[in-house]
């Protein structure tokens, strides 16, 4: 399935050979005193180039090493709960290449469980439709073609797609090598590293950059390390089949450095220039500092003078996107949020300024209503009566006396409900959002909630379904990324100038019967606060309707405006996504307060297919509601579906 390395001790030796002998007298004869030709200029500029772009890509593939560790670390999580079901979830499937035992719907394999081959290899993690999806961890028998390896990461359709690690076993050591980074259908492609760990001769040397149809591909570095002559020298540049191939740059361990045109390994003669110790410059370390996670590949261009006889490496182009989409059971949820129709606007006609009404203090109220979104007029500290009119319906929303005056009271009510507004958001700055645009209106509510710190945010594919526009509090618009219409589930994605305060997914321990459970969200928008709701309960049953496995029931009251709000336990992670409510077909048999939730397990499957890193925290200490929704109200938001009234 997925070759093993065996990097060439006579390719380098072939190459040493070259370096000690015939490149020092290409340097001398190509050198005039100390300047050098006009040839040996380009063969330096060319494997600069070179070397940097295979220093940005060994930058990145350091980056995908991350996100391929942290995928490793849930497929193991999910992995040791499909080993610790009850008894009570457990079902069995046969088949015939093994059997499956685990979480069944449909009867398929769905949710978390184990598969057993007949040959003895096993697959433990998350199922859809019978497949391997999501996360989990694969284990190959040791007499098979993969001999004892170990795959844990992502999967889609059965395959290794997405970040994630492979070990090789080894036959002579207590170690294998290892990959980690981006899989696509087995192979390592696009970006990751390679760790020789097998063989002492090459032990810790990594190859890391560019991955292609399972080889280092396109622009990378190698780090040489072990028990040998190069451990420590350091090669920048284009690759082909794990070897140099194109132009780099090598860095001997006596100080010796080498720009040349490589084919395998080897300097091509006269191509070729060679910098004493005194000469020689490092790399600069600040190279491979790792920063966010970037998915694209490494650029650059192809070398200008090639003879024909000689090919480099051709540059990876195309970009891998991760498109995958958790598909699988057919929902419930039927809970669309209705419009609400705008109650009819209180005039009051006087536009005199009343006493105590200073042009300063109408100014700095006129701000902060704008910035809540009243619509003042002129914001020029004249008491108007759109100021007036504004003023009584935040009155009103926030259970203040109706007066329609400024005062102190008004402009500590102001000033909370503005802060409160942008802590929501967690950016503690001003943001004033573009209006929708005005051929639009207004067709549901939902609301979501932070997943990671640069503005991608979880909510219910009901919410924003068919939406035209989409719209995050006070962040403005937002875009779509990804949507599970089966698990009614969205990720969109807002844009941020800082990091925003994200929710944390519980990791342990696993959800009971009977937990108490709180729900923050924007129900009735228009109607209820527009400050968000918070309720609490407890989880009724650990299935939903009709049984259904991917939800919870839960008991704390819901309203039309909650889809795809947290479900949080007491300690304020999440456990769930507030998907729907129970409703009969008449009012006398409407159960109380029967909701639905989407489990985390499910989102967490979701989150990582689209390559989003999550936060995973155990819930040990319990805090009081209170406390938990002050927390929440920083990473939840409402979440508008814009469209055009003629489509509605």
């Amino acid at each position: 399935m997925i070759q093993r390395r065996a990097r060439s001790v006579m390719s380098l030796s072939r190459f040493s050979s070259v370096f000690l002998s015939g490149l020092v007298a290409l340097m001398l004869a190509w050198t005039s005193g100390p300047v050098l030709s006009a040839a040996a200029e380009d063969v330096l500029n060319e494997a600069e180039e070179a070397a940097g772009f295979a220093r940005e890509a060994e930058a990145r593939a350091w980056e995908a090493v991350e996100k391929a560790e942290s995928s490793a670390a849930r497929a193991r999580e999910y992995a040791r709960q499909a080993t610790s079901l009850d008894k009570s979830e457990i079902r069995s499937v046969d088949y015939d290449i093994g059997s499956y035992q685990g979480q069944v719907r449909n009867g398929e394999p769905n949710g978390l469980g184990i598969f057993y081959y007949d040959t003895g290899s096993r697959y433990e993690g998350q199922f859809v439709d019978g497949l391997f999806e999501g996360n989990g961890v694969l284990y190959f028998l040791d007499n098979d073609d993969s001999h004892g390896d170990r795959y844990e990461g992502q999967f889609r359709d059965d395959v290794a797609e997405g970040f994630g690690v492979y070990y090789f076993q080894s036959d002579y050591t207590a170690e294998g090598d290892k990959y980690a980074g981006q899989f696509i259908d087995w192979a390592f492609e696009t970006l990751g590293v390679y760790y020789y760990l097998e063989s002492p001769f090459w032990r810790g040397t990594t190859g890391a950059g560019d991955f292609s149809d399972g080889y280092n591909q396109g622009y990378g570095v190698f780090e040489y390390a072990g028990d040998n002559a190069f451990a420590g020298d350091r090669y920048e540049g284009q690759l082909l089949d794990d070897l140099h191939n194109g132009y780099g740059i090598y860095y001997d361990n006596n100080g010796e450095v080498t720009y040349a045109f490589w084919k395998d390994d080897q300097a091509v003669p006269n191509r070729s220039v060679v910098l004493g110790d005194q000469d020689a410059s490092e790399p600069e370390s600040g190279e491979t500092t790792l920063g966010g996670v970037i998915f694209n590949q490494g650029g650059g261009t192809k070398p200008s003078e090639t003879p024909d006889d000689e090919t480099p490496v051709e540059e990876v182009e195309d970009e891998i996107e991760d498109e995958m989409v958790i598909s699988s059971l057919d929902p419930e949820v039927t809970d669309v949020p209705d419009e609400v129709t705008d109650e009819p606007e209180t005039v009051i006609e006087e536009a005199v300024p009343q006493d105590g009404d200073s042009s300063e203090q109408v100014l700095l109220a006129q701000e902060m209503l704008q910035n809540l979104g009243y619509d003042v007029g002129y914001v020029d500290g004249v008491m108007g009566p759109q100021t007036r009119n504004s003023i009584i319906a935040f009155q009103e929303e926030v259970g203040l006396p109706v007066t329609g005056e400024v005062d102190e009271t008004l402009i500590y009510a102001l000033t909370t409900a503005v802060s409160l507004t942008r802590r929501i958001g967690g950016l503690g700055s001003d943001i004033v959002s573009e209006a929708p645009a005005v051929n639009l209106e207004l067709w549901a509510t939902g609301t979501g909630f932070v997943v990671s710190s640069t503005g991608d945010i979880v909510t219910n594919h009901h919410v924003i379904e068919d939406c035209e526009e989409i719209r995050v509090g006070d962040l403005g618009q937002a875009r779509l990324n990804g949507f599970d219409e089966d698990n009614d589930l969205a990720l969109i994605t807002v844009s941020v100038s800082e990091p925003l305060e994200v929710a944390s997914f519980r990791s342990q321990p696993k959800v009971s019967r009977g937990e108490s459970v709180v729900v923050i969200g924007f129900p009735l928008h228009g109607t209820l606060s527009s400050f968000g709701n918070v309720t609490d309960g407890m989880i009724s049953a650990l299935s939903g309707f009709n049984d259904d496995f991917r939800e919870y029931q839960f008991s704390a009251p819901i309203q039309p405006g909650n889809s795809g709000g947290p479900l949080l336990d007491r300690s304020g992670n999440v456990i769930g996504v507030v998907s729907s409510e129970l409703v009969s077909g008449s009012a006398e048999d409407v159960p109380q307060n029967v909701n639905f939730a989407i489990k985390a397990a499910i989102v967490e499957a979701f989150l990582g297919a689209h390559g989003v890193e999550y936060l995973v925290t155990p819930s040990e200490e319990s805090l009081d509601v209170a406390e938990i929704a002050s927390n929440a109200e920083r990473h939840t938001f409402l979440v508008e579906c814009w469209g055009n009234p003629e489509d509605y």
